[in-house]
């Protein structure tokens, strides 16, 4: 499979492009395309949370842990004294690094969680935890959550692709386990999708989200970024 870096530059890549396209077609301005593009690396690295002694899957745990932690501290700012937001702060760390634990412990590498499924599950828990939590607006809680899912499905795609063994003209026995909407664990299977129909159900403003694309034309936005570059 894929590496760390690989993952995190692909998904950076990709990311890029397509927060550069939200931004160039007018869904969404300068700063919105930057928390966007976080997204999609987010997602890029996100189903690897289920290996446990990775390095680099720990040091995610971490920043993840912090990211939320300071999300959730940004909402009580100028409502408390400060020793209150530090230990608002400490609670949401040691809660989010102590979830990672139970999780680590009940889940397996290439289980469910590197499926497409989970991929989904993933959006729609960011878009929610944006708009309900973080009090972000429905259109940009939603772009959000898409892009951790974009990211999410070029990891699982890289991982695909290096199943396959060009030199060697062979298939590794990790082909299919990454990128795929079920796995042999039907239990599990079934659970994912229940999850996910009951996180679809809980979106808000799902017909103003498709109608927001409405306004999408990608020759004005293949024909502005020609004219950015042509500079």
């Amino acid at each position: 499979m894929a590496n760390f870096q690989t993952h995190f530059n692909v998904a950076a890549f990709g990311s890029a492009l397509g927060a550069g396209t939200m931004y160039y077609s007018g869904l969404v301005d300068k700063p919105d395309a930057t928390l966007l593009f976080a997204g999609g690396i987010i997602g890029g690295i996100l189903p690897d949370i289920d290996s446990d002694n990775s390095t680099p899957t720990k040091i995610m745990q971490y920043v993840f842990a912090n990211l939320i932690s300071f999300f959730v501290l940004f909402n009580y700012i100028g409502m408390y004294p400060i020793l209150n937001l530090l230990l608002i702060w400490i609670g949401s760390f040691l809660s989010v690094m102590g979830g990672f634990i139970l999780f680590n412990k009940f889940t397996s590498h290439r289980g469910m969680f590197h499926s497409i499924p989970a991929g989904v599950i993933f959006w729609f828990i960011f878009s929610l935890l944006f708009y309900y939590v973080f009090k972000f607006n429905y259109l940009i809680s939603w772009y959000f959550g898409m892009f951790v899912f974009f990211g999410y499905l070029i990891h699982l795609t890289l991982d695909e692709i290096y199943s396959v063994d060009v030199t060697g003209a062979r298939i590794k026995k990790s082909f299919g386990s990454a990128l795929k909407l079920w796995s042999s664990d039907i239990k599990a299977t079934i659970l994912f999708y229940l999850v996910a129909i009951l996180l679809f159900i809980a979106m808000p403003y799902k017909k103003q989200f498709i109608n927001s694309f409405h306004k999408f034309d990608i020759m004005t936005t293949y024909h502005k970024l020609l004219r950015k570059y042509e500079r």
